[in-house]
Parts: C-alpha cells; sequence; structure tokens
C-alpha cells in the first residue's frame, strides 16, 4: 500500500498545474467581496452561502445584508462560469491524452 501512494505522490509532483490555495483571500480578490463568518439568527447556524436567500438548516429567510449585493452576484456567477469552461477543456484534454 505504501509502494501506491509513493507513485501517487510522484505523479502529483510531475503535474503541470500549479497549486493555488483557495484560502479566503483569493476568493475574495477574485469577486471583490469582503468575507467573514456570519450565522443565521433564528438557529445560530453557520451560513455557508451568501448566494441563497435562506438559511440551509431552518429555512428561514435570511437579512439582505446576508446577501451578495447584485455585483457581487454577477462576479460569483461570471466566476463559476469561468470555471466550468476551464474544467470542462481540462477534461476534454485529459481525454484526449488518454486515448
Amino acid at each position: 500500500m505504501s509502494a501506491a501512494t509513493s507513485s501517487i505522490r510522484t505523479e502529483q509532483s510531475r503535474s503541470r498545474t500549479p497549486s493555488v490555495s483557495f484560502g479566503s483571500e483569493l476568493l475574495q480578490s477574485r469577486i471583490g467581496a469582503h468575507l467573514r463568518e456570519q450565522r443565521c439568527p433564528s438557529c445560530n447556524s453557520i451560513v455557508y452561502t451568501r448566494r441563497h436567500s435562506r438559511c440551509g438548516v431552518c429555512e428561514k429567510e435570511l437579512p439582505k445584508s446576508f446577501l451578495f449585493s447584485r455585483a457581487e452576484a454577477e462576479k460569483v456567477h461570471a466566476l463559476l462560469k469561468t470555471e466550468r469552461q476551464r474544467h470542462k477543456a481540462w477534461l476534454l484534454r485529459t481525454e484526449t491524452c488518454g486515448q
């Protein structure tokens, strides 16, 4: 089993894709929004996304201040669209390399 782990690590180290940190600073810089932990006023659970208008736990309506502004929402939508296109291109590349 350690041999398999070793070979996987070797393959990852040879990868041409640079490692990227997905910390809050990167996301914040890409969408231009200040990120902070917010909790639902009704059930005190963590609000994991600012894209939805309801709490994921208790289903209560969240305050408007919790949601992305229109400009932030458009940036998030554009970012997701770009990342989907990049992923699709990557899948096509890996399929052609594997044949």
